[in-house]
């Protein structure tokens, strides 16, 4: 019997999930839509390409209010069984809210897991078609700004770092390359090249000078072609992401850490990025602990009431997420507290409502 009533709760989650990630979803294109058609008409975008821009942003759209979704779903879902009485007639023969509430915390827990993988797995390569079609397509943006990279600067290790002043990505060449090495702030060697590309999986410099400082004075040495074995990066990693760091996926933004971190690049804000991948997918879970409380009550419940709360509850965690973010950015926060703060607090409250809700 317990079984039977498990699938008939998850019956009534998954068709209003369904309503309201169609009916939300569809409003948020929509709006985005009347936003961009204007660049639609002037750039004469064609229906197809429109069409296609649209099923990818779809996904963005999961990615980004997905756990709004689910909160949503659980206040509609449970508020309807509490109408018609029955969450109570589920109560009277023997069945607590604890009871009640596992299949939805369970299936919320899966979901998380299931949004975790979409965000780092499937999500990020449709997500940069879509900002290729939105930038140069929709918007018109050159390419050439996003091959064309000027003044590199890159730390190869401390004291020793190299600068670019012009880099042309498609093509893996620059112009006016210099590399600095210094000991205890004193420069120790200067190696400049008219030309730096990239080929056979190694940077190659041209038409440069080695000019070399110590006690003796200094020694002056030019090359016309000399292997730079020194510097790991790869002709891509100078090119300038389209999208944000936060629609990478894990890996990318991980590697992408790990690169700043080698060579003296400030990373704060990908490193929260980087912990918010897995914060945010559990706050669908989260609010399950707020939502059935609430919705359980047949005299609280309603459409109307589930959609005011649905959308106060969901307003405050944003409003506070991208708060504590900011700050987080800012360093004006501890990283932990940036990234797992809104949750931890949803959390408590989640806890407390349900203690204190009738059993």
């Amino acid at each position: 019997m317990i079984r039977i009533v498990d699938l008939y709760l998850l019956k009534f989650f998954f068709i209003s999930l369904l309503v309201v990630a169609v009916a939300v979803g569809l409003t948020i294109i929509v709006i985005n839509a009347v936003e961009e058609l204007r660049d639609f008409i002037d750039h004469d975008v064609s229906l197809a390409m429109i069409i296609e821009y649209y099923v990818y942003f779809g996904g963005w759209v999961i990615k980004s209010f997905f756990p709004m979704f689910v909160l949503l779903a659980t206040l509609f879902s449970v508020s309807i069984l509490a109408r018609k009485n029955e969450i109570l007639a589920m109560k009277a023969s023997g069945i607590s809210l604890y009871r009640i509430m596992t299949p939805f915390f369970l299936t919320t827990l899966l979901l998380a897991g299931g949004h975790f993988y979409y965000n780092e797995f499937l999500y990020p390569q449709a997500n940069k078609r879509r900002l290729e079609i939105k930038n140069f397509t929709i918007e018109r943006r050159s390419r050439r700004v996003h091959n064309q990279i000027a003044n590199i600067y890159r730390q190869i290790q401390k004291g020793h770092f190299y600068t670019i002043a012009n880099f042309n990505v498609k093509r893996a060449e620059g112009t006016d390359v210099r590399i600095f090495k210094t000991e205890d702030n004193r420069l120790r060697e200067i190696i400049t090249a008219a030309r730096i590309e990239y080929s056979d999986h190694q940077w190659i410099a041209k038409q440069g000078v080695v000019r070399t400082f110590d006690a003796l004075g200094e020694s002056y040495e030019p090359f016309h072609v000399m292997i730079l074995s020194e510097i790991q990066e790869k002709p891509a990693d100078f090119s300038k992401r389209v999208g944000k760091p936060e629609d990478m996926g894990y890996q990318d933004l991980k590697a992408y850490i790990e690169t700043m971190k080698r060579t003296g690049g400030p990373y704060v804000r990908e490193a929260i990025d980087l912990d918010m991948k897995f914060s945010y997918p559990l706050s669908s879970c989260i609010v399950v602990l707020i939502c059935i409380p609430f919705a359980a009550s047949p005299k609280r419940g309603g459409i109307a009431v589930s959609i005011a709360v649905g959308t106060l509850i969901s307003l405050a965690y944003f409003v506070l997420l991208r708060s504590l973010q900011s700050a987080g950015y800012n360093e004006k926060v501890p990283r932990e507290l940036a990234v797992w703060g809104v949750n931890g607090l949803f959390l408590l409250i989640g806890l407390i409502a349900m203690l204190k809700a009738r059993k």
